[in-house]
């Protein structure tokens, strides 16, 4: 074997090991949900298309409370990626997804199922340039899209 047929096997290994594995997340999509809510299914059924017609960088993470196992395993999600205190604020309420920042971890706004997939596009990609400190222009009636819920477990007083 020549040695230089082994150059472009090199070039391709170096180039593939100075490359990260994962990119991380600008925002994760926090979405809360349960297999028998009516706001769950529509959010789930929306959901696929509003993070492809986004654009963005982000991640979803499912919230399921439908069983015991699927709750374990959200609860475990929320903890892989440092994202406890959301989990705990809205745990059992289904139907809306958080978006959170994923370097701060604070929330940004949430998603609902009282929209079109375009409009919540649009309000994911908002969401995500204020995640990298980008100024958005937004107009007042989107807050009705972007509002959370109230928290929904309220801790225990110390």
């Amino acid at each position: 074997m020549k040695l230089s047929s082994l150059a472009p096997t090199a070039a391709l290994l170096s180039a593939l090991m100075a490359a990260p594995a994962f990119a991380s997340p600008d925002v994760y999509v926090v979405n809360f949900r349960h297999a028998e809510d009516a706001s769950s299914q529509q959010l789930n059924a929306q959901l696929p298309d509003v993070l492809r017609m986004a654009e963005v960088n982000a991640e979803e993470v499912i919230i399921d409370t439908t069983t015991a196992a699927k709750w374990t395993k959200a609860a475990h999600d929320a903890f892989n990626r440092d994202i406890v205190p959301v989990f705990n604020k809205w745990v059992g309420l289904p139907g809306f997804a958080a978006v959170v920042d994923a370097d701060s971890k604070s929330i940004i706004g949430c998603l609902t199922p009282r929209a079109d997939a375009d409009t919540l596009a649009r309000e994911l990609r908002n969401m995500a340039a204020q995640s990298k400190g980008e100024a958005v222009m937004t107009a007042a009636s989107s807050n009705t899209i972007t509002a959370c819920p109230d928290t929904f477990n309220i801790p225990p007083v110390q």
